[in-house]
């Protein structure tokens, strides 16, 4: 029977135990709402605070992704909503305080659940801040840097040092290009023998990451019709929001941002979706300070391990870090798979498939096509394009990240009204992976009336010489036109740093048309593409 209630109604010795007993409820309590009353809350388990201890000491050695980032590490899973259906939880002014590393909120196996107004942060943030106290020229570029850090980021010689950066508030920006090529660490000063000191002056902010990725802070796996409406994700000693395997994701408001006093949030992507369905909407989200892409959208290569008896083969997946969850990937009866070329990445044939026995222990499966492997099945991947969901990232705000602000490998995309500020490489990259058997190549593609702005001068030239919007193929040998119905119109593009604003190769049925580009050299480039129109550019 479906109530209202309030988290205060719970008892328990502390707020981990207060929210485990209104998860509890709700899960007894189909369609119940949970009110949850403005405050700071803290979730912490014995094992949370240990594995944070344990990264930090070095106990997990020089970059802790091996060891973290594995099926078989225990962790623990903060609010868990696993076999809940209908749940509303309205929390606008509280916040979730993570003491130690884990998954704050776990919305697994779940189906019609909204959280409203949350807000996830740490205690002890999952990277260092310090502040440039010194800066001494050497020969050329290179100098050497002093960083001094206060009580809050206590400094140990064997605290990995995975990823960082320097942040200048004059130019509210990252600088990811020092070089640094030795540290050293002494009480609370780092001393950093750097490539590239240009723009690095005493006051600016450094950053340190102390893991690449881990446990996410929500995670959305096998769950259906999931809304996270201003929601709020400060930081985590990984990525913001991963979701696998599931169906209609709406995330309206949400933020991945940094916290108040300090410029970084996330230390690996803000959010990463692999193997969803139905459609994956971003509605007026804002993105910035994380450690990777702002959003990362695309189904799995698996490669053919073996053919068996009659239509039957063993499929693995061999991406470097397996999947995204730790979790199995595999497809459904009936699922639609495309024989890909692995050196291309281009599509000879579809099959549908007839039945799949996965096995959870090595993250195989095997199964049951309608029709025959080619006898060099051992040169493609297959690919399950059922799962790859509509992609819909509209009035959006991204500013000053790594890498790319939207990864497009799906198909169906509308990118638009948004404004993209200072990512790393470029604004919109649509670009199946090969190495990181993330794809697929893309169709159906409109990315339009967005703004993409460089706010000063960049230390990279973006992707293939592009800062704006780049389409292409990230294969060993790219050929053909795998993306098919890419419109690239009205927008605005300033990056005079970088030789192009807008980049495709290896499509057909390209429109572009209406944009303002300024850069510093071909407006737009075209490589290896077919039916191409471009009209109406402006500079």
């Amino acid at each position: 029977m479906a109530e209202s209630v309030r988290l205060s109604d719970f008892k328990g010795e502390n707020d981990t135990e207060m929210f485990t007993a209104a998860m509890a409820f709700l899960r007894r309590n189909p369609g119940s709402t949970l009110h949850v009353g403005s405050g700071v809350y803290t979730l912490t388990s014995e094992l949370a605070r240990q594995t944070q201890a344990f990264v930090m000491r070095g106990v997990f050695g020089e970059n802790p992704e091996p060891v973290m980032f594995s099926p078989s590490f225990e962790y623990t899973r903060g609010i868990s909503f696993e076999g809940q259906r209908g749940s509303t939880v309205l929390a606008c002014g509280a916040t979730l305080l993570v003491d130690g590393f884990m998954e704050p909120v776990s919305l697994k196996n779940c189906a019609d659940i909204t959280i409203k107004g949350l807000t996830i942060d740490h205690l002890r943030k999952p990277f260092s801040m310090g502040t440039v106290a010194e800066v001494i020229p050497a020969a050329g570029t290179a100098g050497r840097v002093a960083v001094d850090f206060s009580e809050e980021y206590p400094l140990d010689e064997k605290m990995p040092c995975v990823r960082t950066c320097f942040y200048s508030g004059e130019t509210n920006r990252f600088n990811l290009a020092a070089g640094i090529v030795e540290r050293k660490i002494s009480g609370r000063r780092m001393t950093l023998e750097c490539s590239d000191i240009r723009g690095i002056a005493p006051g600016c902010e450094f950053y340190v990451c102390h893991t690449y990725h881990s446990r996410p802070a929500i995670l959305i796996e096998n769950a259906r019709n999931t809304v996270l409406e201003d929601v709020t994700v400060h930081s985590q000693p990984g990525m913001g929001v991963v979701g696998h395997r599931s169906e209609n994701i709406f995330l309206k408001g949400f933020r991945v941002i940094p916290g108040p006093g300090v410029h970084f949030s996330t230390n690996t992507d803000a959010t990463h979706f692999t193997s969803c369905k139905g459609t994956l909407r971003f509605e007026g989200c804002t993105f910035e300070g994380h450690g990777d892409d702002a959003a990362n959208v695309h189904t799995y290569y698996h490669s053919i391990a073996k053919k068996m008896s009659g239509s039957r083969c063993l499929l693995t997946l061999e991406s470097p870090t397996g999947t995204h969850s730790q979790t199995p990937d595999y497809p459904d009866p009936g699922d639609t798979l495309e024989l890909t070329v692995a050196d291309s990445l281009t599509t000879e044939r579809t099959y549908t498939v007839l039945s799949c026995i996965p096995n959870p222990d090595d993250f195989t499966s095997v199964v049951e096509l309608d029709g025959e492997l080619p006898d060099n099945f051992d040169d493609y991947f297959l690919a399950d394009v059922t799962r790859l969901p509509r992609l819909e990232f509209v009035r959006c705000f991204v500013k000053n990240h790594f890498a790319r602000s939207v990864l497009v490998k799906t198909r169906s995309v509308l990118i638009e009204g948004c404004t993209f500020m200072d990512a790393d490489l470029c604004a919109v990259e649509v670009a199946a992976e090969a190495w990181w058997k993330e794809g697929v190549c893309s169709a159906d593609v409109v990315i339009r009336g967005n703004r993409i702005i460089y706010t000063g001068a960049k230390k990279n030239n973006g992707i293939r010489g592009c800062s704006g919007i780049a389409v292409l193929v990230d294969a060993n040998l790219p050929e053909g036109t795998p993306h098919k119905n890419i419109l690239i119109e009205n927008n605005i593009i300033d990056c005079p740093s970088s030789q192009h604003g807008i980049y495709i190769a290896n499509a057909e049925n390209v429109t572009v048309r209406g944009n303002s580009i300024r850069c510093a050299g071909g407006e737009i480039a075209v490589v290896d593409c077919r039916d191409v129109v471009i009209s109406e550019t402006r500079t």
